[in-house]
């Protein structure tokens, strides 16, 4: 069970998360070289890495929903794209907004200056920061596959 779950979690997570890592250096880097100020290092990385990490998710399942139509031989809807937002929002929300307006820019911020290594710092502060954020993520991802599966078990059935 706990084997299984570590691989979903991790087919579901891992792309996302390597390109949210890559732009959350890569911004961490740039705005480096044109400040010092920390606070605003810290910020711009959080920020790319959502912009990295949420567009990957919203591709995966846009690329999903997309196969799945394909096999039925149906174009992509605005229902799909609603459901799509929607249970992106349903899963991050919380965990995003916790992560990338506080926790996350503390952590990229503080670790630099602990370690007395900026590259370490941010790489450790971001990894710190993704401990947190897949507390809360996973929970709502369970919890919305739950309900998902309570709804389809309550259906009525058309026969």
């Amino acid at each position: 069970m706990v084997k299984r779950k570590l691989k979903e979690w991790l087919k579901r997570y891992l792309p996302a998360e390597i390109v949210g890592t890559i732009t959350a250096l890569a911004a961490a880097s740039i705005t480096h070289y044109f400040t010092y100020n920390l606070i605003l290092i810290a910020y711009a990385a959080s920020l790319a890495e959502a912009i990295g990490f949420y567009s990957t998710v919203f591709i995966q399942q846009l690329m999903h929903v997309i196969n799945v139509n394909k096999t039925k031989n149906i174009l992509l809807t605005f229902k799909d794209l609603s459901k799509i937002i929607r249970n992106i929002l349903l899963e991050f929300g919380v965990a995003g907004l916790l992560d990338d307006l506080t926790l996350r820019p503390f952590f990229m911020y503080v670790f630099p200056i602990l370690l007395n290594n900026f590259a370490l710092g941010i790489l450790v502060g971001k990894l710190v920061g993704d401990l947190s954020f897949y507390c809360i993520a996973i929970l709502s991802y369970e919890l919305k596959n739950r309900v998902d599966i309570s709804r389809k078990n309550n259906t009525p059935s058309n026969t």
